[in-house]
């Protein structure tokens, strides 16, 4: 039996090989919060928090209060019963998912080790690898980004648009045109009105650009508009920052025709995300997983979950390759677009 002794919490900051910029802003670092978790006998775990303020309402520092507040009901609890544990995050931060992810990856890596298993193992173990797009962001070197992305091996790109319809053709067209064989993820972030959304994506439909979907077009709250643009697009429509909890999954399902929801662990909490792939997959609808602007250590939990479960038919887990991370990757491999972890 190993028992909780303490949770503490810092924030941390990485740099940016290249300016994020989405319809949403822009930023130049990752900037996340630390959870260490203490267990009686000593040994340490880490979990991470990466908060998006517009998605979730949680900022840094609004994890760090969270997790204080959290702590005094979690110390003294056995790691061993991990379920009660994690339920007990859910329950006392309901509203907080980037909290409650910082903490569950810090409860699941304590039972990992104490259970002498692997999070790929404790996810189901269905793969061992899978394939990632990378992210261009809406700037003005994107091209020379897809075009060096192209030399990694990467095939898939999601280009963020929504900033200047006009500038976002331009954007991805230019990509197309230098590499014809490039698929892509359009990613709106919530920035056109349903009209527009579906103009935008037959356009470049028209015009010969391979789409594999179009993500999040209109704001999260408009699930009328969501289900507009699913029944008049020429690809399927995903829902992103629409859905942060599982009640919100449900909604969407039982009122629009999106065809699949994009998880993230900072968005939906890792025990989120479970309980969407459950309720997705009993729809019939697709599943992709995402990241935010996450450190290797934490996309290694984001990959074991996507090879455990075998869930998602999209992956973008590139965030390690917009971070300027120093030293080796000690948690995965990357080969291009494929990411491997170690078969423990």
């Amino acid at each position: 039996m190993t028992k909780i002794a303490s949770l503490t919490s810092e924030i941390f900051r990485i740099p940016l090989h290249n300016p994020f910029v989405t319809s949403q802003g822009m930023a130049t670092e990752a900037r996340g919060v630390a959870v260490s978790l203490i267990c009686e006998d000593g040994l340490a775990f880490r979990g991470e928090s990466v908060p998006v303020q517009y998605v979730t309402g949680e900022t840094c520092e609004t994890v760090i209060q969270t997790i204080s507040q959290i702590a005094s009901f979690l110390v003294g609890k056995d790691i061993s019963d991990y379920k009660r544990v994690v339920a007990l995050i859910g329950s006392t931060a309901p509203a907080s998912p980037s909290a409650r992810c910082g903490l569950e990856m810090a409860v699941l890596n304590a039972f990992a080790s104490q259970s002498n298993t692997s999070l790929l193992q404790f996810f189901g173990g269905t793969l061992t690898s899978v394939e990632t797009d990378v992210t261009i962001p809406i700037v003005e070197n994107g091209l020379l980004l897809a075009l060096a992305a192209w030399e990694r091996g990467i095939r898939v790109f999601k280009m963020k648009v929504g900033s200047d319809i006009q500038a976002d053709f331009a954007r991805i067209e230019a990509v197309q045109y230098s590499l014809p064989e490039a698929r892509f993820r359009i990613d709106a972030n919530q920035a056109f009105s349903p009209s527009e959304a579906v103009d935008f994506i037959s356009k470049l439909s028209t015009d010969g650009v391979h789409v594999e979907l179009l993500e999040q077009p209109v704001l999260k709250s408009d699930f009328e508009g969501l289900n507009f643009v699913a029944k008049n697009s020429p690809v399927p429509v995903f829902a992103d920052e629409s859905v942060c909890t599982v009640e919100d999954a449900h909604k969407l399902i039982s009122t629009t025709s999106v065809h699949g929801i994009n998880c993230k662990i900072n968005k939906n909490g890792i025990q989120g995300v479970m309980d969407i792939i459950a309720v997705a997959q009993a729809a019939g609808r697709k599943l992709m997983l995402g990241c935010m602007l996450e450190t290797r250590f934490s996309t290694a939990l984001s990959l074991a979950l996507a090879c455990g479960t075998g869930a998602f038919q999209f992956i973008d887990l590139d965030s390690p390759q917009l971070l300027n991370e120093i030293g080796n990757n000690p948690y995965y491999q990357q080969l291009g677009p494929r990411m491997i972890l170690p078969v423990l």
